[in-house]
């Protein structure tokens, strides 16, 4: 029973990733459009409540109805799923599904960003181009090409069935880096964080209140 419930587990939870990239494709998209507008509208983002409701209840009416269609889809002695009777397909159909969406997602953002950027950049040369500009349009350049990977694009090499150790040492090379790409784009290269970062360090280096006693 145990192997059975951390197989049920393991299905929701890969499930939940891809449902994850989805989402953060669609908000990545909504992002790109709002690039050449002062003020995004903040009605074309859901909030975080309903993104959370989506991310996780969507993956566990897929593996509930799966279970209730085929009871016995998981191996009590593998803790996976059974690949008879298309049980595989209740996680596959969906993966193949968001991948190939994040994909088509990936190249109407690059599109956009691309776009964008042109006007920026002729904007720029009306004026003295200047090392912030430089590295604005570098930073966007890189997030941009970073979200292939985030989104789980690299995912898309698992379709092809060629027996090569070379390309499965390609495809796990980029899978195993998705969350050193994530941490990178939205840790290191954040603003805000970099903002919070820098001001907690300031409060840290500053001296404590008792050691301003004021003028003798």
């Amino acid at each position: 029973v145990a192997c059975v419930v951390l197989a049920g587990f393991q299905h929701f939870l890969f499930l939940s990733a891809f449902v994850w990239m989805f989402i953060d494709a669609v908000l990545l998209l909504v992002s790109a459009k709002n690039l050449t507008k002062i003020r995004s509208k903040q009605k074309e983002i859901p909030g975080w409540k309903r993104l959370t409701v989506i991310g996780y209840l969507i993956p566990l009416i897929v593996v509930g109805v799966s279970v209730a269609v085929v009871p016995d889809g998981y191996d009590k002695k593998l803790c996976w799923l059974k690949y008879n009777r298309g049980f595989q397909w209740s996680l596959l159909g969906p993966v193949y599904f968001i991948l190939a969406s994040n994909l088509i997602l990936f190249i109407a953002i690059f599109i956009t960003v691309t776009l964008s950027l042109k006007g920026l950049n002729s904007e720029i040369l009306q004026r003295t181009q200047t090392l912030e500009d430089r590295k604005l349009i570098r930073t966007v350049l890189f997030k941009t090409m970073a979200q292939f990977f985030i989104l789980g694009c690299p995912w898309l090499l698992s379709l092809i069935n060629i027996s090569s150790n070379i390309l499965e040492i390609i495809f796990t090379i980029l899978i195993s880096q998705q969350g050193t790409v994530m941490f990178v784009v939205y840790c290191v290269l954040n603003q805000e964080v970099s903002q919070y970062t820098d001001h907690q360090s300031l409060n840290t280096l500053r001296p404590p209140k008792c050691c301003f006693t004021g003028p003798i």
